[in-house]
């Protein structure tokens, strides 16, 4: 209770900080900033002004934003954009993390030092800067050009009530394991001796399992990155030793064992190879027909494909280790709050029509008043204060939600990436206490994965590399990686097995995966010199 206390005096006070700093622009004329955002309209069809939301942004910081949007995913308009010669918008919004294009914003003079900006004109943006990020995407320069959504303030971290970021769940359909008697599963043979039982009971269903992810193997929610950690690796990507040399992931008898398992469960009728191509729209209609056994990944996911949030119907279960991994208490599971972000990075150009009032604008966004607006709205509309002050969303949210997401996200202001640029893992857990309160299952499903979860932010930050030449090389060993760990998976004998997985290691061989382990060293080298 002392440290949740703390936390709120300590909010209140950056609260009545970010407010004051900004008083004086927001008594005066609404400056009109302009933005070009790389990515879709999300919610589309909306306005700055439509919500109260961004009317309360304008009213805290005196200024609305005119955004233009991508039409295509490929950065097309981006490049055109940069290479036309006319003068860019005000911001710019792309990917940051492992993109050459925050390589060419800043190494080309596209863009301007946020730091220096801070130093003239708001010296406040040091104080709501969260730790590291200048280190972590400073540029060759030693200047830091952009923050990033998705990030977790370490020091921040023991003010969440409840852990809510959990990305690798292994669930049973709740009705079936009641119907066979919820027999004890505590090992990997267990859970496929059930799944097998399930499967002969009710041979309609489609999907024994469900691999979330099954189509990036370097994702946390993905079912082989999750075997992998059952047999000992670490993180999502490769192994570092006591010297910092670093080994893909894929290049150690660890992985070969997981995509044997893998591949065991496919050859038994577990795995269904459709769940690799399958869009969002038909992966959302399995989830609503509950045509799956077992649920395995971000179960957020399957309780948004459902439409059912209040009723536990996967139940998340204990972590089913194979009798020949690692035990409990050595599993690792990626915590998510240390995630490093940068799928956004917010970038003031060079051809800025006010940089003083863009650096304030940032700041602002950073605050946490600014990052409650973001993740939750407008105080009185959407949320109302609990009793520790923090967000607790009000029936008016939640009627909306439940009417329609978009219409949460236009009307209301709530879960709105069009403006919302730079939400923060931070803020996410700060209200989840309340936001989760009335859906059990994932509850247990975050009671389940906590223990285990580790700060992996070093694995993460050195995969983020800022090597032209590397980056490409990343891409090319990724494809690689992709195309042949799902061909393993499916392999029909272990001839096959054997002949397409020493197939795969050649061709990353050949590839150079010595030169790309070469590359990331470097950059835990680097990361080491900043002090992280």
């Amino acid at each position: 209770m002392k440290r949740i206390l703390s936390a709120v005096l300590a909010l209140l006070m950056m609260l009545s900080l970010s407010t004051a700093a900004f008083a004086s622009e927001a008594e005066g004329e609404v400056i009109t900033l302009t933005a070009f955002l790389d990515d879709l309209p999300n919610p589309s069809g909306w306005e700055w002004g439509m919500d109260p939301t961004s009317r309360k942004i304008t009213e805290l910081t005196g200024c609305q934003i005119d955004i233009t949007y991508a039409t295509t995913t490929d950065h097309t308009e981006l490049t055109t954009l940069l290479a036309s010669g006319e003068a860019l918008p005000d911001f710019i919004i792309t990917r940051a993390a492992g993109s050459t294009y925050k390589s060419i914003l800043e190494d080309q003079g596209f863009v301007l030092s946020l730091q220096t900006l801070a130093d003239e004109y708001c010296p406040e943006f040091y104080d709501v800067l969260p730790k590291d990020m200048d280190k972590i995407y400073q540029a060759a320069d030693g200047q830091l050009y952009c923050v990033v959504d998705w990030y977790g303030d370490e020091n921040k971290y023991d003010t969440q009530i409840l852990n809510s970021r959990g990305p690798s769940s292994i669930t049973l359909r709740k009705d079936i394991l009641e119907e066979l008697g919820n027999p004890e599963i505590t090992n990997w043979d267990e859970y496929v001796a059930f799944l097998e039982q399930a499967k002969a009971a009710h041979p309609e269903i489609n999907y024994p399992i469900y691999d979330q992810m099954a189509e990036d193997p370097r994702s946390s929610s993905s079912l082989l990155n999750m075997l992998a950690r059952f047999y000992g690796l670490k993180s999502n990507f490769y192994v570092i030793d006591e010297n910092d040399k670093i080994t893909m992931n894929f290049m150690t008898e660890e992985y070969k064992k997981a995509l044997k398992a893998y591949n065991d469960l496919f050859r038994r009728g577990l795995i269904n190879p459709e769940q690799y191509v399958l869009t969002t729209e038909q992966q959302n209609s399995v989830f609503h027909a509950q045509d799956i056994i077992s649920y395995c990944g971000y179960y957020w996911q399957i309780m948004e494909g459902m439409n059912i949030l209040t009723e536990e119907v996967y139940r998340t279960i204990e972590y089913p280790l194979p009798t020949d991994g690692v035990t409990s208490e050595e599993l690792c599971i990626h915590d998510d709050f240390f995630g490093i972000g940068g799928g956004r990075g917010v970038f003031i150009s060079k051809d800025c029509s006010n940089p003083e009032a863009a650096i304030k604008y940032l700041t602002f966004m950073l605050s946490d008043e600014g990052q409650i607006l973001q993740r939750y709205g407008t105080e009185g509309v959407s949320w109302e204060p609990d009793e520790y002050g923090r967000p607790k969303e009000t029936q008016l949210k939640k009627d909306t939600e439940n009417e329609s997401f978009t219409a949460l996200q236009r009307d209301l202001g709530v879960y709105n990436y069009d403006f919302s640029w730079i939400t923060s893992n931070t803020i996410l857990v700060y209200g989840a206490h309340n936001t989760y309160a009335e859906w059990p299952g994932i509850l247990n499903d975050f009671a389940i994965q906590t223990p285990h979860q580790r700060n992996e932010r070093l694995y993460d930050m050195t995969y983020s590399l800022t090597d032209a030449d590397g980056l490409v090389l990343l891409e090319q060993m990724n494809d690689l990686w992709d195309r042949c760990s799902s061909a393993i998976c499916l392999a029909e004998s272990d001839e096959e097995f054997e002949s397409l997985y020493q197939d795969f290691i050649s061709q990353a061989e050949k590839t150079g995966v010595d030169r790309l382990e070469e590359y990331f060293e470097a950059n835990l080298q680097t990361l080491r010199a900043k002090g992280l």
